[in-house]
């Protein structure tokens, strides 16, 4: 768990606002800051997932110019390595919601999320993939 603590809060964070799970948020902590869920969704199994930030304003620019900002980055899908294999997360819909409380300006974008925790398991690109022709075998591990 503490593999996909330390990359939600690393994503989170990257976006230029503080970031806290959403269950240990701190009472004292002044507007703009972003909140997450800290879940551990079964593996390989997607799990429901979302960032939402909170403003003390009457405007909507900050909070759109910060919720495009997050849902240009996830884009159609974002693969996060851990320490103990990755994260992808994907876009949901409604994608994103504005909510008005009192003073506070929030949106809500809504994500899903995959984990896959196997040492050494982080997507292999195109790149570096041995390719195969057609009609060719591969070699067994005693053939080499």
């Amino acid at each position: 768990m503490r593999a996909i603590a330390q990359a939600m809060k690393t994503f989170v964070s990257s976006f230029g606002l503080p970031a806290y799970p959403a269950d240990s948020v701190p009472d004292d902590v002044t507007a703009p800051y972003l909140v997450y869920p800290l879940q551990e969704p079964e593996w390989d199994r997607k799990a429901t997932w979302y960032i939402q930030g909170w403003y003390r304003t009457t405007s909507m620019d900050a909070l759109s110019e910060k919720a495009d900002q997050i849902i240009h980055e996830i884009g159609t899908g974002v693969t996060i390595k851990t320490a103990s294999g990755y994260l992808v997360i994907y876009p949901e819909t409604p994608l994103v919601q504005y909510i008005k409380k009192g003073d506070y300006r929030s949106f809500y974008i809504s994500l899903s999320i995959n984990a896959y925790q196997m040492p050494g398991a982080f997507p292999v690109t195109p790149s570096n993939t041995a390719t195969q022709e057609p009609g060719e075998s591969t070699q067994e591990e005693g053939e080499r």
